[in-house]
């Protein structure tokens, strides 16, 4: 009789659809279960599932996914991807009140492969504005640095999507790790939070100035990851 209802959905969409989802969405969308109005924009981030010994592996890609700031921290992580999907951050790096070819140095010091090997780097798209004061702008200035970064525009509540995706699915199963050493956005995906009030007060998480850095610099890698086998290329 349920086969031949108006509502029926196969099990194979169903599962499908549970490995295309976040669980909180999952549990939204398809079981009609209010999400929790609980401030943390990432309540499926636990380091004791999502922490790990995770190195750089020289068989894998590398890629790199920059936010920019000066008063606001500059942040740049360092994450691989394996055949399964998987996600590795291997490394963060967080400062502030630096120029950017202080920056661009400090990047290319500490990326455990030659350039040419870097399979892409990833920004901010604000950054590919120019500046009114010095006529440039932070993505020419990598460029000049010798980065060459790419984006992709997109929505904040996009990327949120595809970092709850990465870990926890609507299946159960998560493919995020994170090494021990980038303290500062393991502390980001716990301290993330909806303004007071709750998610229902509004969609868009806290601007908090520290917390939303690491997270926009992981969300940059997500948005622009399935893309990078043919970056969009840039004229300065």
């Amino acid at each position: 009789m349920a086969r031949r209802a108006d509502g029926y959905l196969a099990i194979d969409d169903c599962i499908s659809q549970m490995q295309r989802s976040s669980r909180a969405g999952f549990e939204a969308e398809m079981l009609c279960l209010r999400p929790s109005l609980e401030n943390a924009v990432f309540a499926e981030f636990d380091p004791a599932v999502h922490v790990g010994p995770v190195d750089y592996q020289p068989t894998l890609p590398l890629y790199r996914a920059i936010d920019f700031g000066f008063v606001n921290p500059f942040v740049c992580l360092w994450i691989q991807t394996d055949q399964t999907g998987r996600v590795f951050v291997i490394d963060e790096y967080v400062c502030r009140r630096k120029t950017i070819a202080e920056h661009a140095a400090f990047i290319k010091a500490h990326t455990p492969c030659a350039s040419t090997q870097v399979a892409g780097t990833f920004c901010d798209p604000a950054g590919a504005g120019r500046n009114d004061i010095t006529g440039t702008g932070a993505v020419h200035e990598l460029a000049a640095a010798g980065i060459r970064a790419t984006w992709r525009k997109s929505r904040i509540l996009e990327g949120i999507e595809k970092i709850r995706v990465a870990l926890r699915a609507g299946d159960g199963t998560g493919r995020l790790t994170l090494s021990p050493r980038c303290v500062r956005l393991i502390e980001a995906l716990r301290c993330y939070h909806y303004p007071a009030g709750g998610a229902g007060v509004t969609e868009l998480p806290e601007k908090d100035g520290l917390h939303d850095h690491p997270i926009d610099a992981l969300r940059y890698f997500f948005v622009n990851v399935a893309s990078a086998a043919a970056p969009r290329k840039h004229r300065y």
